[in-house]
């Protein structure tokens, strides 16, 4: 990244900060909640000691996302996970963290498979609540997540494709993570096809991050949150 981008990223996050900080604005008990309790949350879990050390500075993931995932997991009492778009064990093992009754499934080649098993193997000390699938049609048709953290979309699906089989495989009170939402990025349009979808009622711009919620009860509801 240039150092001008770098610049203008830095002065849009500071005037963000300003603007969205505290739930300020929002009037929706939930959202404002899920703001104030989750994304903003300072207290000290206990899993944040062990991953300080899996997370260093300027690392494949941010320790403060890592952290975020843990929070929205244990907030939201996640139990089955689904990660599409391998990052070698990264965003999936703060959700492991959360409850030994946990499993994720993460779609990886069998390249990305060896070094995330390698990974979660020096850092979780185990691989028996995770799966490795390569491709979506792997998985069972009565596959049902909890939660799905999008960090690419997988090769020869677009947007819409991917959408509609999230929606086939989540329920009423799912959440999605999506990473890489802001101008530039990969799932820019991804993201905006999320926004739009009937089906996902709270959605909030966390900048670089995208949270989505399914909630059949609420109006669609969109907020800019500072993170």
């Amino acid at each position: 990244m240039s150092t001008k981008k770098k610049l203008k990223d830095y002065i849009q996050k500071s005037v963000r900060k300003i603007k969205h900080r505290k739930g300020y604005g929002v009037h929706s008990p939930f959202a404002f909640s899920i703001i104030t309790e989750v994304i903003e949350e300072k207290t000290p879990y206990y899993a944040y000691q062990r991953m300080r050390r899996i997370y260093p500075n300027g690392g494949v993931l941010p320790l403060k996302v890592a952290q975020l995932l843990f929070r929205l997991a244990n907030r939201f009492r996640v139990r089955t996970v689904l990660e599409i778009g391998c990052d070698g064990g990264y965003s999936i093992l703060p959700l492991l963290l959360v409850d030994s009754r946990s499993k994720v499934t993460t779609l990886a080649s069998a390249q990305q498979q060896a070094a995330t098993k390698s990974h979660l193997m020096l850092f979780h000390g185990s691989l028996n609540r995770t799966e490795f699938v390569e491709s979506l049609d792997r998985l069972s048709e009565n596959f049902v997540a909890d939660m799905i953290v999008v960090n690419g979309a997988p090769a020869g699906m677009d947007a819409e494709n991917l959408l509609a089989w999230m929606m086939a495989h989540s329920h009423e009170q799912s959440l999605f993570f999506v990473r890489g939402i802001s101008p530039a990025h990969q799932l820019e349009q991804f993201w905006d096809a999320v926004c739009e979808c009937d089906q996902v009622e709270v959605t909030m711009d966390l900048f670089y991050y995208g949270l989505a919620i399914r909630r059949p009860n609420f109006f669609k509801q969109h907020y800019v949150v500072s993170f």
